[in-house]
């Protein structure tokens, strides 16, 4: 493959606990794909690195989990900051507290606006989605306290209850113009998408 054939190709990765986060990473490359670019979908993992001679960009999609995003999320951008900071990037955070209309806006979410101010990154494009709620597939821990997060938040705290609430249609939106961003930059770059 030429160079100007990989780096028409996005490189997605995401962070899922129980599935969900992956379930939507998968909508997001689906829109990517028809949007005419390649796309990589890759498990973030401890010691993953990127190619940057691969990729038009990246694009994350990672789940909070007790107010916390995977460690290797944060090695990862410092690791390639530089290019991060250069190239189009989305930020999908994956929250259950999205699940309220209000906590949907990246600049209030607070879980979102520390990672961006610890890392000293700037995607090009942040949205935050709400998750899914999945008591039978959690453990006894994860059951008690995702039960009382929901108690004090006003949430479904029933112990039972799967319930997605995820904006199916934002989304695949906020993939469709962060695939506008990969050409707008790909044609600065003079590289046309096959």
């Amino acid at each position: 493959m030429s160079e100007s054939e990989n780096s028409k190709c996005v490189l997605l990765l995401y962070s899922s606990r129980f599935g969900h986060s992956k379930k939507i990473a998968d909508a997001v490359a689906n829109e990517i794909g028809n949007a005419g670019l390649g796309v990589d979908v890759e498990e973030l993992r401890p010691g993953a690195a990127i190619d940057i001679h691969r990729y038009a960009g990246a694009g994350f999609v990672v789940s909070v989990r007790y107010g916390f995003f995977a460690t290797a999320l944060y090695k990862l951008l410092e690791t390639h900051k530089d290019w991060l900071d250069s190239t189009p990037t989305l930020l999908m955070t994956v929250s259950l507290t999205a699940r309220k209309p209000g906590k949907r806006d990246p600049a209030k979410h607070s879980y979102t606006r520390l990672l961006l101010k610890k890392t000293q990154w700037t995607p090009t494009r942040v949205s935050v989605v709400a998750g899914a709620l999945q008591y039978p597939r959690y453990n006894v821990f994860d059951r008690v306290c995702i039960r009382l997060i929901m108690l004090v938040t006003g949430g479904e705290a029933d112990g039972k209850s799967e319930i997605d609430y995820t904006d199916w249609d934002s989304v695949r939106e906020s993939a469709r113009a962060y695939a506008k961003e990969v050409f707008a930059s790909l044609r600065k770059r003079k590289i046309t998408a096959p």
